[in-house]
């Protein structure tokens, strides 16, 4: 292997004679380029040099920043050059002042001599709001950019993270409630979030208790829920809802379960239930059987006068109904044919959406279908429509789609897996099932299950008798 060469760099001396500059390279450099030259040109003068060096491409190695981060992890597990100890529990870890500068703005201002807090100078440093496992956890993802969240941890792991800004591990524990939202600890993840600022991870917690607001009032932690956040809930358009008497019964539901201390509520909590919408037999029935409170029993008589009289002095009179109780007529797809001779199937279908609104009495048109298609099954599930299957021309289809009247648009779903068109849809347990049908030149009796969350069909066995055209409903999860 040839000697490399040895490149020196030498500044301008200051001799303004272009000869000697000429004279100088040539003896410095027989090949004609320039010292330093890799790409066969002079140079000049330093000033072109460094703007020639600008220009060249930069190099760049994208697993340096985890070396180095690596390499600072063992020196802390080591305890080499660490100048800091943080106690927090019954842990003390050691750590570097500069990297927990680095990763936290909390540290930045501890550690930042002008300000001249007590902890510059200290060499351990107490944090007595955290515990120290969770310390462990956040030292941890400081110096590796790694941490484990579990149900056990997710809620202390926030609220330290939030203390010591670190705005990534609030935002991994953000993502991880919004995965484990459910009617259960829905109302209590929105009331943490709110109370740790964590914008995205309330209104994903608001909008699920919205959705689900029937099945979380059933739940014990609506019971404990405080009254201007129950208030606040009960006055939203936005709870789905099938009828006003599930908001009635909810918030009775909660002032009964400490009648002593919230009878005080009853008129504030039930001014925010449309009251004009619930039934006179749904309130008789609160009065009569479950209600053993004198004070909220007469509260309630007072308010079923107030409505029968119309005054509206001790609740409003809204008979408008909220914005996801109200309920339309939705006329989908089809065709049209003029003579029977005539026809063309083809030509004849449609991709058009019609909706009534019961309460304006009038029609509209929403956005159609991607694909048109007559015989499908349709049902409605979590608020969205649903169109699966059906024919088209002389083509039995597997595809479907499924239509969210909020944003008005229509989003394709995984294609069932045997096409079929005449068949039944209906659902249950919050999964859609397609049962028998007309499949090919044949009656079909397969079952299939569509997991809306998994976007996912899958055979769920036969029915004993092959069927197509029937009416297909759910009841008591059968």
């Amino acid at each position: 292997m040839p000697p490399l060469k040895t490149y020196q760099i030498h500044e301008y001396n200051g001799n303004t004679s272009p000869n000697a500059n000429a004279n100088q390279n040539a003896n410095q450099n027989p090949t004609g380029g320039g010292d330093g030259d890799f790409f066969g040109q002079n140079l000049g003068s330093g000033a072109t040099a460094a703007s020639h060096r600008t220009n060249l491409p930069s190099y760049c190695n994208a697993q340096y920043p985890f070396k180095v981060l690596s390499n600072l992890n063992q020196l802390r597990e080591q305890s080499r050059f660490c100048d800091v100890e943080i106690i927090a529990g019954m842990a003390t870890l050691s750590a570097h002042r500069a990297v927990l500068s680095a990763a936290s703005a909390y540290f930045e201002a501890m550690f930042r001599p002008e300000l001249g807090l007590n902890e510059v100078k200290q060499k351990s440093v107490v944090l007595h709001t955290i515990d120290g496992d969770i310390l462990h956890i956040l030292l941890d993802f400081i110096y590796t950019g790694r941490c484990e969240i579990t149900q056990s941890n997710v809620q202390e792991l926030l609220a330290a993270a939030d203390m010591l800004q670190l705005n990534e591990v609030v935002d991994g524990c953000c993502e991880f409630l919004c995965r484990e939202l459910h009617a259960s600890n829905a109302l209590g993840i929105l009331r943490f979030a709110e109370a740790h600022n964590c914008e995205s991870l309330a209104k994903s917690a608001l909008n699920f208790v919205h959705a689900n607001f029937p099945a979380i009032t059933l739940e014990d932690e609506f019971l404990e829920t405080p009254q201007t956040l129950l208030s606040q809930l009960l006055n939203s358009e936005l709870l789905r809802v099938d009828s006003e008497s599930q908001v009635f019964q909810a918030a009775l539901r909660w002032i009964k379960h400490d009648v002593t201390q919230r009878r005080c509520y009853v008129f504030d909590v039930l001014s925010h239930v449309r009251m004009a919408l619930v039934p006179v037999k749904v309130i008789d029935k609160a009065l009569k059987d479950d209600c053993r409170d004198m004070s909220v029993k007469i509260a309630l008589r007072s308010i079923c006068r107030d409505i029968a009289s119309k005054r509206g002095q001790l609740v409003p009179l809204r008979v408008c109904p909220r914005q996801l109780a109200k309920k339309n007529i939705y006329i989908i797809g089809g065709s049209h044919r003029d003579t029977p001779r005539t026809w063309n199937s083809a030509d004849c279908i449609f991709e058009t959406v019609a909706k009534f609104d019961i309460f304006r009495r009038e029609w509209t048109e929403t956005a159609p279908m991607e694909v048109g298609r007559i015989l499908p099954g349709v049902s409605a599930l979590n608020g969205k429509i649903y169109v699966v299957g059906g024919e088209r021309g002389s083509q039995i289809l597997a595809n479907g789609e499924v239509y969210d009247p909020q944003n008005d648009v229509w989003q394709p779903i995984a294609p069932m897996i045997v096409p079929r068109c005449e068949f039944g849809l209906c659902t249950m347990g919050g999964n859609l099932f397609a049962v028998g049908g007309w499949i090919g030149d044949d009656i079909g009796g397969s079952m299939e299950c569509y997991d809306p969350e998994q976007d996912l069909w899958k055979l769920m066995g036969s029915m004993p008798q092959p069927r197509f055209s029937m009416g297909v409903v759910s009841f008591e999860a059968r």
